[in-house]
């Protein structure tokens, strides 16, 4: 088993060669990068901010897309007729599959020929990181200017968020991109969950437990006791995880004595974070004595068989096999939510819906943290604005129309037929609890060709202003469910939107896994008593700091 725990540290080095043909021109121009077309563009006459249409005479925009699962025709697809009846503009798509789409684009930089907009810029391959270099190099154009004189729907958006202008600002004061904001996916800022067997409670007469005390009496009566009630009081697994960061069962209890856990944005799932934001500065916990104390604490769960050990070392897939076997063998599960481990089912009879959330515990020192993705729900750059567009001022006007609540709502399907606004007279409850504005009336499938699904935009709160489906509805399961965990939320550091600069990006990234592989080969290491919780705990702290931990938290603050 200990062998089974043991991950060999190793390093990667991103090697950031970008192959785009080099432009003449000095550092200063560079560096000011101001607006620079390859043509001079001609006067074109535009209405004001937030009107539409756009223009009375055809205009063709060229636009690069990576294709996705719902769009089967772009020529005949809904969404984007509409999108042509709203603007006026007609749009050239230049469509590639994901896998190609980032080369694509580079040997189309390299050639010199680009198209006026990528859509879908995440989508393409396109880092933060990407997007940043490219528009320093003067390939995508800088559009601060044009929001600030042609935005109206981007700046409610700024308005409302005020948060989101300073994250797509590249560490040159430009923006290059435009976002992708989806702030009605509440469930998915709060990924790190757990949730409990409520028909074993019930069973055995007990509540929801509310700390972390509770929950170990609860665990002890799971596993004395038949919570399943198959007559065997022998096969209850009182609580288990996985390898995968959604289902790291060590990390979910130490939010009972710091912060921890969730994606680190790596690209590997079994990476796990210890990076957050407290009084607006890096706060690193996996040095912290705190946690030292929740190690102690989690070691005593693991070594009284309340934790399965092979949470350790298992896929997430073996929690499934013990949730949908012969009999529920399953009392504790962490993962981002249940339908990871049990088929979503509107049978109230099957497994799924033997679980309720389990909020974040009360530990000893009365705390509790749960880590907030709230950057997980923005897509930086999802749009830019290449040098060779002969009318960026439209190509942005055209990219604004995105942030409006209609565009949102048509990319939900076809009004009339996917969804309809909740006529006047009737009243629905929706998600949020509020009164519902929209109802859906089909589900939307790919065959429809009615959707995007990418691209620029802002949801606002869209998905949960739709009216609750009558019985058993997932999402309105995991709004609530998520409620729970609000009070307890505790900024992660904004791996995914912030831009390190190129001088920290490739030391960036090998610190990064470095650090986040050894502390979680420790964390296991101390919990099967490999290392000894009081006698190693100096040794960890001085290697973490040979790892490069100093160096690692001030590129983090620096960039942040």
């Amino acid at each position: 088993m200990k062998a089974l725990l043991w991950i060999l540290l190793g390093s990667i080095t991103l090697s950031c060669v970008l192959g785009v043909r080099s432009e003449k021109r000095d550092a200063t121009e560079r560096t000011k990068n101001v607006l620079t077309y390859e043509h001079s563009p001609p006067s074109l006459p535009l209405p004001p901010p937030g009107k539409l249409p756009l223009v009375t005479e055809p205009v063709t925009f060229r636009v690069f897309i990576p294709s996705v699962g719902f769009i089967a025709d772009l020529k005949t697809n809904a969404y984007v007729r509409w999108i042509e009846e709203q603007t006026g503009i007609h749009i050239e798509w230049i469509e590639t599959d994901r896998v190609s789409a980032r080369n694509k684009l580079l040997a189309m930089f390299a050639s010199g020929e680009y198209p006026d907009i990528i859509f879908g810029a995440n989508g393409t391959g396109l880092s933060t990181q990407d997007i940043y270099r490219y528009g320093r190099m003067g390939v995508f154009l800088p559009l601060e200017e044009l929001i600030e004189k042609e935005g109206y729907w981007i700046k409610e958006l700024f308005d409302t968020e005020p948060t989101i202008k300073k994250i797509i600002t590249s560490p040159d004061g430009h923006i290059y991109g435009l976002p992708a904001v989806f702030t009605d996916d509440y469930h998915m800022t709060m990924r790190q969950k757990a949730w409990i067997n409520k028909k074993w409670l019930d069973r055995l007469g007990l509540a929801v437990p509310k700390t972390l005390e509770e929950l170990h009496q609860v665990l002890q009566a799971f596993k004395k006791f038949d919570a399943n009630g198959n007559g065997d009081p022998t096969d209850e697994i009182p609580m288990a995880g996985a390898t995968r960061n959604l289902e790291n069962v060590v990390l979910w209890l130490m939010n009972s004595f710091v912060p921890a856990g969730g994606p680190d944005d790596s690209g590997d799932p079994l990476l796990n974070n210890f990076e957050f934001i407290v009084d607006g500065r890096v706060f690193f916990s996996a040095n912290k004595k705190e946690y030292r104390e929740g190690l102690r604490f989690i070691r005593r769960l693991f070594q009284e068989g309340l934790v399965d050990m092979h949470s350790l070392v298992q896929d997430r897939s073996r929690l499934r096999f013990f949730v949908e076997g012969p009999v529920n063998r399953l009392g504790v599960v962490v993962s981002h939510h249940p339908a990871n481990v049990a088929t979503l089912s509107e049978d109230p009879r099957a497994p799924l819906h033997e679980y309720v959330v389990l909020p974040p515990l009360i530990g000893p020192e009365g705390k509790a943290y749960t880590p907030w993705l709230i950057d997980a729900v923005i897509k930086v750059g999802e749009l830019v604005i290449t040098k060779q567009c002969r009318y960026p001022e439209l190509a942005f006007r055209w990219a604004d129309h995105f942030y409006r609540i209609e565009s949102a709502l048509h990319d939900k399907g076809i009004e009339g037929v996917h969804w309809e606004r909740i006529p006047q007279g009737k009243f629905f409850f929706a998600f949020n609890g509020k009164p519902a504005k929209y109802r859906y009336l089909k589900p939307l499938a790919q065959e429809d060709n009615a959707q995007l699904n990418m691209g620029p935009g802002w949801t606002r709160d869209l998905k949960n202003e739709f009216a609750i489906d009558t019985g058993f509805s997932y999402e309105e399961f995991l709004y609530k469910s998520t409620q729970v965990y609000e009070p307890f939320k505790v900024r992660r550091y904004p791996f995914s939107t912030v831009s390190i600069s190129d001088r920290d990006l490739g030391e960036f990234y090998e610190l990064r896994r470095t650090i986040h592989s050894f502390v979680m080969e420790a964390s296991n290491r101390f919990i099967i008593g490999e290392l000894d919780i009081d006698r190693d705990w100096p040794l960890y702290l001085k290697q973490l700091e040979q790892l490069g931990l100093s160096r690692y938290l001030s590129i983090l603050e620096k960039n942040l």
